[in-house]
């Protein structure tokens, strides 16, 4: 579906709809494939800084001594990336500097992360639940932007605010822009009047770019994404199977390539 976009942007004004859990789970699925892959952590919440780094020796010296405002400052990404706990996946861990930076240019992240296309197959970045420069930064460096969102009508109005913005500042990103279901509960579709099917059908009207592939809803999605706990394609559980179908699938859109991990 999508060719050559090394630089994938996670964003939406909504704030815990999964953002940081569909950066860590798309970059867990392609280093899985033998990809060589850089997470930026852009939000402040800090989630997928936390995920690849923890365990790791000194590693709260280690997120003073390099990090993404570090990196945005020295303009030097590449001495501020660090080996994470999972195999081929390095990160740029977040900092709480990063309010300071929400007066810089824009255009300075694209900047600093060109030269890293020879190290890295994929560049994920992971961005705040809000529309600011360090947002408008992570989109402007974008090849494919993924927003997540739930089947609500405030998520709806969220998604419409900020597909509009960037059609408004970033025009020329708003055709790679999609937006991706998540926490999709699959025992509702079959009632046609359900609010679940109502607000798809209202996304739907305002959107022309909605991934088919949904993100299924699991009560034990966090341990996925918070602890050191993988997606099985065998797991009892039949929302976890459904979730590691949805993003093998995903990533086949990012890839060109059909491959089907079973653990991630």
């Amino acid at each position: 579906m999508w060719s050559k976009k090394l630089v994938i942007t996670v964003s939406s004004i909504k704030g815990g709809v999964g953002k940081s859990s569909t950066v860590i789970l798309l970059a867990n699925n392609l280093a899985a494939r033998g990809y060589k892959v850089l997470v930026i952590d852009m939000d402040l919440n800090n989630t997928a800084t936390i995920y690849y780094t923890i365990g790791l020796p000194n590693v709260q010296e280690m997120w003073e001594r390099k990090n993404i405002v570090i990196a945005l400052v020295q303009n030097n990404a590449a001495e501020n990336a660090v080996s994470s706990r999972i195999k081929n996946v390095d990160v740029i861990p977040s900092s709480l500097n990063l309010c300071d930076m929400r007066g810089m240019d824009y255009r300075n992240l694209l900047k600093i992360i060109k030269p890293l296309s020879k190290s890295y197959d994929y560049i994920l970045i992971d961005t705040s639940p809000t529309f600011d420069n360090l947002v408008k930064s992570a989109i402007h460096s974008a090849d494919l932007i993924l927003s997540p969102a739930e089947a609500t009508e405030y998520n709806c109005n969220m998604a419409l605010y900020l597909m509009t913005k960037i059609k408004e500042e970033h025009p020329e990103k708003y055709p790679n822009t999609y937006i991706v279901f998540n926490r999709w509960n699959e025992h509702y579709e079959q009632w046609e009047n359900n609010l679940q099917s109502q607000v798809e059908r209202m996304f739907r009207k305002n959107f022309r770019n909605i991934l088919s592939v949904k993100i299924p809803q699991s009560g034990s999605f966090n341990k996925y994404t918070h602890f050191d706990e993988r997606l099985r394609s065998d797991d009892r559980n039949a929302n976890a199977r459904r979730m590691v179908a949805a993003i093998n699938s995903i990533v086949d859109m990012i890839t060109g390539k059909e491959q089907f991990v079973e653990t991630f």
